[in-house]
């Protein structure tokens, strides 16, 4: 009796560690396909040297390249990254407009992003940030660039990414 209960119990642990690893490989197939859908509907954008990988942006008002932004409007953007486990919880924005190779400073709100706002939230095992920039009434009406760069506590740069922008009226 005693043998049958003993082979009983690892029957059970064996049932019990390939459900585990069989719903590892699930929700990992899953947060795979989830990455794979929010990467074809992330606006197209440069890496310009990110830390960690950008899966998704998303400016509001912006469908297709370049975003058209009107001058004297505020503008939100999103943008879903992987920190890799890292518990990023600090993004101090460098946002420049670039145009003729002349970039300009953008103003961004918040600035920085960190525990007092909730601009920075957990999606599962990503991070995404909102944050809003102003398109000053200033900018030329023209085509250019908008280049963001995300730095950590220490200025590292994080996430840096450029975007294909005009300035309308």
């Amino acid at each position: 009796m005693r043998g049958f209960l003993v082979n009983y119990l690892k029957i059970l642990l064996a049932i019990s560690a390939i459900r585990e690893m069989a719903g590892g490989i699930i929700r990992t197939t899953t947060d795979a396909a989830i990455k794979k859908i929010m990467a074809r509907r992330s606006l197209p954008f440069e890496d310009c040297g990110s830390l960690y990988q950008v899966n998704y942006l998303n400016i509001d008002s912006c469908e297709k390249i370049p975003c058209s932004m009107q001058r004297s409007s505020t503008v939100k953007v999103t943008v879903l990254f992987d920190d890799n486990g890292n518990g990023v919880s600090f993004l101090k924005h460098e946002v420049r407009w670039v145009f003729n190779y002349v970039k300009t400073q953008a103003l961004i709100s918040p600035d920085p992003c960190d525990g007092n706002q909730d601009c920075i939230l957990n999606v599962n095992d990503e991070k995404t940030y909102w944050a809003n920039i102003f398109v000053n009434e200033t900018l030329p009406v023209m085509s250019g660039s908008m280049l963001w760069e995300a730095k950590d506590e220490s200025n590292q740069n994080l996430i840096c990414f450029e975007v294909p922008v005009i300035i309308t009226v």
